[in-house]
């Protein structure tokens, strides 16, 4: 039988593995001083050898790499397991072992002349391996992000993309599944290319991805100018793995209980298969989800009047994922991928509520209404990329495109029942094809020059365009009509064309980037019903600072700075009237300007510990209101509804307490002040935590608690009620790591639930829902590894330049 192995040398560090999964993070920079260095210096050491398994048995096809800081240099062993590396200067190194990328053996070695030692692989290596990726860094501070290595940390395995999330420095994630970067939503990357995906559609995706494919998560407080303008919080890079050589498949299945009628299956599938050439990896996934609970909504008027509306809902959903991708990289420049993913999902939604209209004591309407309402969306993208290496320091030129659709058709059937007034009956169609097609394609170059420079500059162009069809039937004299006035007709097409260039400089002990960005937005809509046009066409700029001085001891001063955009949905941009009830209406404005943030921090990083202290202004803030008419008919509609001003402090803290526990908390204390269009004023101050505890009761048993709480909360013109969470889980591994049973329990103290108050000039708006919170999980994966074995002449050992889409 042919084996295939790789060796490593490392300086001034040791460590071994058994072969179960890729233990070390390569570095493009390693490769720097390995083509200056040639010529320059004459071998003169070396160490030779053989490799050696159980019982003396000869390995074949070894790959050795050493590496002394940035040198590193690599050699094949042959069909007899000899070896001979060449060393150009003297010094400790690290020898490693590598099973087609993963530590089997590793020792570290003072290399002086030439060294003949033979190599051997022993089952007493494993405990020395699992000290060593204890010991690497989980957490870096590199530029201006946060890397949080998962790879090297025991969130590696048995997690999904969202768990993950959930549990990074600085991040959260709240009930409504928004992750959160210091209580703030954030912008999610997948290897530096924006997600065009969003709510139900990104977590979906999210969750479809393995904590075994996420090499590490980059958190940036602040974007900057090589990043899309339109984030105005923090900006989230998932970056994944090279795919393993061989086969790979990990199979995921769990259930939870809630309630009766309130549960949620789920099930997944990954495969991965690659070799020296190319990868192949796929996800299938497959979501039930079931739940129901109760709202109260009340409008309380200043003239007295009072509309309470009240009951209950049930809510399912069904969601399929598929993702399918290929990456092929022909030489060490050149770097090709593809990948397709698609996305079937059917929400239901059903509602029995009470209408009661009180005009002071005495009630002047009562009324049932019974919705039943779906949502099938069918959506599929296929992204391209291209990565051409242009030099060793790791400059580049990247390109990627992709396209895709949306097809939603909601649905809705609404009956109202008035029990005081039966010719007020009323019983409504709502049928919606709504159809979104895009397009973009984005180019960057990265030019790394000597000295610690580096130059950043490139273009955007998107495009999206939506149709949407609204058609209203009415039920009247036992038949069914179409309801021309509320029958809806509209298209829209957005072009964005943006580009951008930044800089960015280490010297000494001081880093600064710093860039600006120009989009240009040209919108044209149009209405086929009664022939209104909306044009808008704006170009703005976005300039982004970034400065950090390195003080001893592994601390650090930050400042940045960063504007940046939101733009109104095609939706809220439509002039569109949707009938809720008959004392409710949600309609368009085509009015609507996008929002501009400014925003301002300063930072400072000790170990394991991170402070901040920011503040943010938004004008043309973009708000769904509430007004009403003459009639106390109410509307609900998006406007441009004023100015917000927000202060704060944060702070995060990631590491081990104990060598047995291990935490990330977040927490902050901050101030907002709103000043509304019709003279509402909203201002005060709140604190929020969220907190991350991982317990190893033993090497295969893993307890983990996570609370997120918020307390009472000025938001724009909201009061929010406090909001508290907590979940506890247990993780437990068997079959040498292959297999991991997962229990949980969801919202342990049952405390999950809405509660806020909205401010209006002419009245408040009092809501309160309940669903189902509190519940247990169970969930299963098994992970099954058939790795093949590489011939040694075909390894290459620069993975890093094998980038995933």
């Amino acid at each position: 039988m042919v084996n295939c192995f790789k060796i490593i040398l490392f300086q001034n560090n040791f460590y071994f593995s058994n072969g179960s999964q890729i233990i070390f993070l390569m570095k493009s920079y390693f490769h720097i001083l390995f083509f200056l260095l040639i010529g320059a210096f004459s071998y003169a050491q070396s160490i030779s050898g053989k490799i050696l398994g159980k019982d003396s048995v000869v390995i074949s096809y070894a790959e050795i790499i050493a590496t002394k800081g940035n040198l590193k240099r690599t050699v094949i062993s042959d069909e007899n397991g000899f070896f001979r590396l060449k060393i150009p200067e003297k010094g400790y190194y690290l020898l490693e072992v590598l099973e087609n990328g993963s530590s089997v053996f590793v020792s570290n070695l003072n290399i002086s002349g030439d060294i003949i030692r033979n190599i051997r692989i022993t089952e007493n290596n494993e405990k020395t391996i699992r000290e060593v990726i204890i010991g690497k860094k989980i957490v870096q501070q590199i530029g201006d992000k946060t890397y949080f290595n998962v790879e090297n940390s025991v969130l590696s395995k048995g997690n999904n993309g969202l768990e993950i999330l959930q549990k990074s420095p600085k991040l959260s994630i709240n009930s409504e599944g928004i992750v959160l970067l210091k209580n703030k939503s954030v912008t999610i990357l997948i290897n530096g290319q924006k997600i065009n995906l969003s709510g139900n559609d990104l977590n979906n995706y999210l969750s479809g991805l393995s904590s075994e494919d996420i090499k590490r998560i980059e958190i940036q407080d602040i974007g900057s100018a090589d990043q899309d303008a339109s984030g105005t919080g923090g900006v989230i890079n998932i970056v994944l793995k090279n795919n393993p050589k061989g086969f790979r498949s990990i199979n995921k299945m769990s259930y939870a209980f809630r309630k009766e009628n309130a549960i949620q299956y789920n099930s997944g599938l990954n495969l991965n298969y690659g070799n020296e050439k190319w990868n192949l990896y796929s996800d299938v996934s497959y979501t039930e989800n079931q739940n129901y609970g109760r709202s109260t909504g009340i409008f309380n008027y200043n003239n007295g009047q009072k509309n309470i509306n009240n009951g209950d809902s049930k809510f399912s959903n069904n969601n399929l994922g598929l993702r399918l991708g290929s990456i092929f990289y022909p030489n060490d420049n050149n770097t090709f991928g593809i990948e397709a993913y698609y996305n079937k999902n059917n929400r239901i939604f059903e509602g029995n509520h009470n209408l009661d209209i009180y005009n002071g004591n005495d009630q002047t309407i009562s009324s049932k209404n019974i919705s039943s309402s779906r949502t099938p969306s069918n959506l599929w993208y296929i992204t391209t990329n291209y990565v051409l290496k242009l030099d060793n320091l790791g400059s580049n030129l990247k390109f990627i495109g992709d396209i895709g659709r949306n097809n939603t058709e909601p649905f809705n059937d609404v009956y109202s029942k008035y029990l005081l007034n039966s010719s007020l009956n009323s019983h409504y169609l709502y049928n919606t094809n709504s159809v979104s097609n895009y397009y973009t394609g984005q180019l960057d170059w990265t030019q790394k020059i000597k000295k610690n420079w580096e130059l950043n500059a490139g273009g955007k162009f998107g495009s999206v365009k939506r149709d949407n069809l609204l058609k209203v039937d009415y039920f009247n004299n036992d038949q069914w009509n179409e309801d021309l006035n509320q029958k809806q007709d509209f298209n829209n097409r957005e072009n964005i064309l943006a580009g951008y260039i930044s800089i960015s400089k280490i010297f000494g002990r001081h880093f600064i980037k710093t860039g600006i960005r120009i989009e240009n937005t040209n919108i044209k809509g149009y209405n086929n019903l009664n022939n209104e046009e909306l044009k808008q066409n704006y170009t703005k700029l976005f300039p982004s600072l970034y400065y950090k001085y390195d003080l001893k001891n592994e601390k650090s001063l930050s400042f940045s700075y960063k504007r940046s955009i939101t733009r109104p949905s095609f939706r809220d941009l439509n002039p569109f009237v949707i009938k809720q009830n008959d004392f409710l209406y949600e309609i368009g404005n085509p009015n609507l300007q996008p929002l501009y943030v400014d925003q301002l921090e300063l930072g400072y990083n000790i170990k394991k510990h991170s402070f901040s202290v920011y503040g943010n202004k938004t004008i043309n803030t973009i708000q769904g209101v509430y007004f009403t008419n003459k009639d106390l008919i109410n509307f609900f509609q998006p406007q441009n509804f004023g100015k917000y001003y927000e202060i704060g402090i944060d702070h995060s803290y990631n590491g081990n307490i104990t060598k047995w526990l291990t935490t990330n908390i977040s927490s902050g204390i901050y101030y907002n002040s709103f000043h509304a269009n019709d003279g509402i004023n909203n201002k005060g101050a709140s604190f929020y935590n969220n907190t991350y505890l991982q317990m190893k009761l033993s090497k295969t048993f893993l307890f983990e608690l996570a609370s997120n709480y918020s307390h009472q909360y000025q938001y724009r013109n909201v009061t929010g009620a406090n909001r508290y969470r907590m979940d506890i889980s247990i993780r437990k591994t068997l079959m040498a790591g292959n297999l991991l049973v997962i229990f949980k329990v969801v919202d342990l103290f049952n405390t999950e639930r809405d509660k806020n108050i909205s401010h209006y000039k002419d009245f408040d708006f009092d809501f309160y829902q309940k669903w189902q919170t509190r519940g247990f999980l169970i969930s299963v994966q098994y992970t099954l590894d058939n790795k093949n074995k590489i011939k040694a002449g075909s390894v290459k050992s620069d993975n890093d330049s094998r980038g995933r889409l």
